[in-house]
């Protein structure tokens, strides 16, 4: 025989208790997270991103892009985290890596697309120099 109290129990959100029964928690974004997450970036991936919206890039273009700056990622890193270096001699040894990235990525894009490509190099350039 089954009691009114029983029923009752199957029901979220009641009274006298019960069960989430709700599918999907996770998808409606209601449910647990993982607070913990470390946002990964790729380092390719950002510059292409910027590049395609500034430059208009293609698909080529974009993994072009994208292969140059995670092949040079590591080279850079190790600059930045080098106690060693005076900051002008990392300054100095970053755009030296940069514009040997820069070579390669102008090989990539058409005249159009270079000539944007150059100005935004010497605005992050006289940027690099201010710091």
């Amino acid at each position: 025989m089954l009691l009114p109290d029983t029923a009752s129990a199957q029901y979220y959100g009641s009274s006298t208790g019960g069960v989430d029964r709700s599918i999907g928690r996770e998808v409606r974004g209601n449910g647990p997270r993982n607070k913990n997450k470390k946002a990964t970036n790729d380092f390719g991936e950002v510059w292409a991103k910027y590049l395609g919206q500034e430059l208009n890039l293609d698909g080529l273009q974009y993994a072009g892009v994208k292969s140059i700056m995670n092949e040079n990622r590591e080279s850079l890193e190790q600059i930045s985290k080098d106690e060693t270096l005076h900051p002008q001699e990392k300054k100095n040894k970053m755009l030296e890596i940069m514009n040997k990235i820069d070579i390669q990525i102008l090989k990539f894009l058409s005249k159009e697309q270079g000539e944007k490509y150059t100005k935004l190099k010497e605005e992050r350039e006289r940027r690099a120099m201010t710091q």
